[in-house]
């Protein structure tokens, strides 16, 4: 990753939201892009990166957390000054059905405290616990039992028509004495000159509350926005 401070500092002044992603994955023609759960390999086209502004604990000039997002539709910051003022912290196209969402704290990864996360580095995905975290924001979601309700005024970007969940899904959600999910970053390029041509490649594994396994993968390009 190129010069950790000098490109939140890029960010920070730039404030972009930016979706380069392909839906469709063309190399390999077998597609790659996605994860694996009872033998059954579900496609995840699209990939995101949320930096988080805020630097509160410890107060070092880094934000406190990273997001990661793969799913088969496209995203969007709901807190966008043009979204809806109904619309939900993350919004989605009507089409999406699997998701993937990985929440790096620097809690849980003491690394994050002095560097976004770079290549070679494997993180922890935020953590279930009984009494402290019970819903945490590391979940993955297959075959989602909701809908996406779009707003009574269209909101569209690029073609795109967008709406809030209809409720969430914990079906796969992490349970008591789980493997603790991990997420590998094998390469990472935020470009922030072009950030539409950022690209990463990266391993995840995840473990419901049934015990069974998720096993992912994702390289190619992604969308880039700040919280």
């Amino acid at each position: 990753m190129k010069t950790i401070k000098l490109l939140l500092v890029v960010l920070g002044i730039t404030a972009f939201s930016c979706d380069n992603n392909d839906d469709a994955q063309t190399d390999p023609v077998t597609p790659t892009d996605g994860f694996t759960h009872n033998n059954v390999f579900t496609p995840t086209a699209n990939a995101y990166f949320e930096i988080d502004e805020d630097d509160d604990s410890p107060n070092d000039g880094f934000p406190d957390e990273y997001n990661f997002f793969f799913l088969d539709g496209r995203m969007a910051d709901g807190d966008d000054p043009g979204a809806p003022a109904t619309a939900n912290e993350y919004v989605f196209s009507l089409n999406t059905s699997n998701f993937v969402f990985f929440n790096l704290n620097v809690q849980d990864n003491p690394s994050l405290a002095n560097s976004a996360p770079v290549a070679g580095g494997t993180y922890v995905g935020d953590l279930y616990n009984v009494t402290t975290n019970a819903t945490p924001d590391t979940v993955i979601v297959e075959g989602y039992t909701g809908s996406m309700i779009p707003f009574s005024t269209p909101y569209i970007i690029n073609g795109v028509e967008y709406g809030n969940p209809s409720g969430d899904d914990y079906s796969n959600a992490q349970g008591a004495n789980n493997a603790i999910p991990t997420l590998t970053v094998n390469a990472i390029n935020i470009d922030s000159v072009n950030p539409s041509q950022s690209t990463i490649d990266v391993d995840y594994v995840y473990v419901n509350l049934l015990g069974e396994t998720f096993t992912g993968h994702y390289e190619g390009t992604l969308g880039v926005f700040q919280d």
